[in-house]
């Protein structure tokens, strides 16, 4: 059987990750608030789905790829949002550039839930997401990014693992690429 990826989101980043998702044999279940969207996410191979929280039910891994803290709280922890539809061991993983704090936010509702959230920031431009050239800034815990590091690395070109949640978030920041002092980079592939 096909893995089943859950992509939130399917503007200019998520459909380039959904062309790199389809190019890795994924089966994608996905969702957008936005009507056009959801037609080019169907266009482009995805089955798409009514709600954040059908895209998550049956997938082990859940890209949240929206615009800003309060999309990723909707997409999340709001009614028919993730939360609701994301079996306990799914790994949700948040691309948008928000604050450290939103993605501990999420995280803490989804432990209750034994699901797990990881920071995972994107370096890249749409262009070079469907080119694999993505580079992902990533916090977590060290046993669950190992768990989708492979996954990630299959999607672009670098995972940069900076050390706890929230840390991808930080060290990608609004704009501008900063290490948090005291983070130490782990590993470059």
């Amino acid at each position: 059987m096909t893995e089943i990826i859950g992509l939130i989101g399917v503007g200019k980043m998520g459909s380039a990750l959904l062309e790199r998702l389809t190019l890795a044999g994924k089966t994608v279940h996905a969702f957008d608030i936005k009507p056009s969207a959801m037609d080019a996410a169907r266009d482009g191979g995805a089955e798409t789905m009514g709600s954040a929280a059908e895209t998550a039910k049956d997938a082990g891994i859940v890209h949240v790829f929206v615009h800003n803290d309060d999309q990723v709280f909707n997409a999340t922890i709001e009614p028919n949002g993730a939360l609701e539809g994301a079996a306990p061991g799914t790994i949700i993983l948040l691309h948008s550039t928000i604050l450290p704090a939103t993605t501990q936010r999420v995280a803490e509702a989804a432990a209750k839930k034994g699901i797990h959230v990881i920071d995972a920031s994107v370096t890249s431009v749409p262009r070079l997401v469907r080119a694999g050239e993505a580079t992902w800034l990533v916090g977590g815990p060290d046993d669950i990014v190992a768990t989708v590091r492979p996954h990630l690395e299959s999607l672009g070109k670098a995972v940069w693992h900076f050390g706890p949640l929230g840390t991808g978030n930080a060290g990608k920041g609004p704009g501008e690429f900063t290490t948090p002092e005291g983070v130490e980079v782990q590993g470059d592939t």
